[in-house]
C-alpha cells in the first residue's frame, strides 16, 4: 500500500480464470433477486458512450440487470414494479476505484461506504486472498454490502512490507512465485517497488507465459518504457514518469527529502515518445493523486479527506499512522516545492491523456486523504484539475475500468443487458464534476440503496467506530 512501500486500442481480453472471477463478480445477488423490479422514470442518463445526456429515460432494472432504456414517453411500467421519480436527476454507471486496499484493520466494516458513496467496484492491489474470496462471495451471496472484488491477493516484493506479500529476491522464486498465485486463484498479479531488476523481468516473463495480468508499482531500477514494454498493464502512483521542466526548474525543484521523490523528477526530455509507447503497449495509468497530495503537503498535515476521518476507526487511522509515517527532519517549507511538484504530476496526467493515454480513477485507500468512497470523488476532482473534461473523468471511473477488464459486455455503461451497477445524482456531473457527491440512489448489483438506505450505512459506519473503540 501507499506510494512509499518504496488507451488499450483495443482492449486484450484477460485469461479464463479471470473472467470466472469476474463472472460470478456479477452473479445475480439473492437480495437483488427478491425486490421487486426498479425502473427510474423520466431520468437523464449519461454514460461513457454517448457525448450528450439522454433526456427523459426510464431504465428498468429487473434482478440484478438492466432490461430496459428507453424513452419515458414509449415505455410501458411492468406491474408491481418500484418506481423512482428520477426527474430532474442524472442516472450513471456504478464507480470503480482502481486502486485500493481493504484488507485493514476494521476493512469488513468499511465495505459498504464504497457502495454509499456510489463505488460500486474496486480494484484491490494487496491483501491476504482468503479474506478478500470470503468478502467476494458474501458481497456475491447479498450477505455483506460491498463492492465487487477484483483482487491480487499478496503481491510481490524484494524485502519486507507490511502488507501482505511475497519476497522474491530471485529469478527462479518470482517464477514460482507468479505460479503459485496463478493456482491460488488470484484474479492479477501485483508487482512492488524493492523487486530488482532481473527479479522483476523474470516475473514479468512469467506472468505473460502464464496468461495472468501484472500491474501496480515500478522498481526503482527500472524505467517506465521498460514496464510498459514487459506488458505491464497499469503503471501506478506515476512512479519512474518525469516531469517536464525546464533547466531552472530542474534546480529549483529538486526533492527536499527523499520520499518526495514520488512526485517525480526534473526531465528537459520531450516526453511524447514515451506516451506513445504507453499507447502502442495498451499500458493504463492509475495516478492516484489523492495519495500523492499527502507527500505534497508534509510537513503541513491538514487534508481534504480529513473531512470524512469520522467514518474511520481509531484502528484503522493508527493503522495508516504506523505504515505510511511522516518521514523525520522535513525542512518546514518543503510544502513549497512539494505543491509545485504535485502541479506537474497533474499537468503529465493531462498531457498523457491529450496523447491518448488510458486513465484510470484509484485512490490508494486507507491512506488519510483516500477515505473509502468519499475519497474516489476527490480523486476525480484532481482529474479535472489535470486537464480532463468532466466526460472524460466519468469515463475513467466507469466505462475505462470496464475496458481495462475487458468487460464492456456487461458493465461500465447504462444499457440493456448490463449489469445494473448505477449511481442515481441530483445534479450533473458534466457541469461541475463535484456533483458525483450528490447521491439521491445507487443499485449495486441490483440491489437498489435508496437514500435512507444510504444514510443507515453511513450511520452503521459510525457506529462501527463505537464498536471497535470503547468509550
Amino acid at each position: 500500500m501507499g506510494i512509499v512501500s518504496d488507451v488499450m486500442p483495443a482492449p486484450r481480453r484477460l485469461p479464463v480464470f479471470v473472467l470466472f472471477a469476474l463472472a460470478a463478480s456479477v452473479a445475480p445477488l439473492d437480495a437483488a433477486q427478491s425486490q421487486a423490479p426498479i425502473a427510474f422514470t423520466h431520468v437523464i442518463v449519461i454514460d461513457g458512450v454517448i457525448s450528450t445526456p439522454r433526456a427523459d429515460q426510464t431504465v428498468i432494472v429487473r434482478g440484478n440487470r438492466i432490461t430496459s432504456v428507453a424513452p419515458s414517453a414509449s415505455t410501458a411500467i411492468p406491474a408491481g414494479t418500484r418506481v423512482v421519480n428520477g426527474r430532474g436527476k442524472y442516472l450513471v454507471p456504478g464507480f470503480w476505484d482502481m486502486h485500493v486496499h481493504t484488507d485493514v484493520p476494521a476493512g469488513r466494516d468499511m465495505l459498504a461506504l464504497f457502495i454509499a458513496n456510489g463505488v460500486t467496484g474496486v480494484r484491490d492491489m494487496g491483501g491476504n486472498f482468503a479474506t478478500l474470496k470470503q468478502w467476494r462471495e458474501e458481497i456475491t451471496r447479498g450477505t455483506l454490502v460491498g463492492p465487487r472484488l477484483i483482487v491480487s491477493g499478496p503481491y510481490l516484493e524484494g524485502g519486507d512490507a507490511l502488507i501482505a506479500h511475497l519476497v522474491v529476491r530471485t529469478p527462479d522464486e518470482a517464477r514460482v512465485a507468479v505460479d503459485s498465485l496463478v493456482r491460488l486463484g488470484v484474479d492479477f498479479v501485483k508487482v512492488h517497488t524493492q523487486l530488482k531488476r532481473d527479479t522483476y523481468f523474470a516475473a514479468a516473463r512469467e506472468a505473460r507465459a502464464r496468461g495472468i495480468p501484472f500491474a501496480g508499482h515500478i522498481p526503482s531500477d527500472v524505467t517506465a518504457a521498460e514496464a510498459s514494454d514487459s506488458g505491464q498493464r497499469s503503471l501506478d502512483h506515476l512512479l519512474r514518469i518525469p516531469n517536464p521542466c525546464t533547466a531552472a526548474e530542474s534546480e529549483a525543484l529538486k526533492p527536499k527529502y527523499p520520499i518526495q521523490r514520488v512526485l517525480g523528477l526534473c526531465t528537459t526530455d520531450d516526453l511524447a515518445p514515451l506516451f506513445e509507447r504507453f499507447v502502442r503497449n495498451g499500458t493504463w495509468i492509475v495516478p492516484t493523486f489523492s495519495a500523492q497530495l499527502e507527500v505534497a503537503l508534509w510537513p503541513k498535515r491538514e487534508l481534504p479527506g480529513d473531512e470524512f476521518a469520522r467514518y474511520l476507526p481509531d484502528t484503522l487511522r493508527k493503522f495508516v499512522a504506523f505504515i505510511f509515517p511522516m518521514e523525520p527532519d522535513i525542512p518546514p517549507d518543503a510544502d513549497i516545492t512539494g505543491r509545485a511538484l504535485f502541479e506537474k504530476r497533474l499537468a503529465v496526467v493531462g498531457a498523457m491523456r491529450r496523447a491518448g493515454v488510458g486513465i484510470l480513477a484509484g485512490t490508494d485507500y486507507p491512506l488519510r486523504n483516500s477515505p473509502p468512497g468519499f475519497g474516489l470523488h476527490g480523486e476525480l476532482e484532481y482529474l479535472v484539475r489535470a486537464g480532463l473534461s468532466p466526460m472524460e473523468v466519468l469515463r475513467a471511473a466507469t466505462i475505462e475500468p470496464a475496458r481495462y477488464f475487458g468487460m464492456t459486455d456487461s458493465l461500465g455503461t447504462v444499457a440493456a443487458g448490463k449489469v445494473a451497477d448505477l449511481v442515481l445524482l441530483d445534479a450533473n456531473p458534466l457541469a461541475d464534476i463535484r456533483n458525483t457527491r450528490k447521491i439521491a440512489a445507487v443499485v449495486a448489483n441490483g440491489r437498489l440503496f435508496d437514500s435512507a438506505a444510504r444514510e443507515a450505512l453511513l450511520r452503521s459506519a459510525l457506529e462501527s467506530e463505537r464498536r471497535i473503540t470503547p468509550p
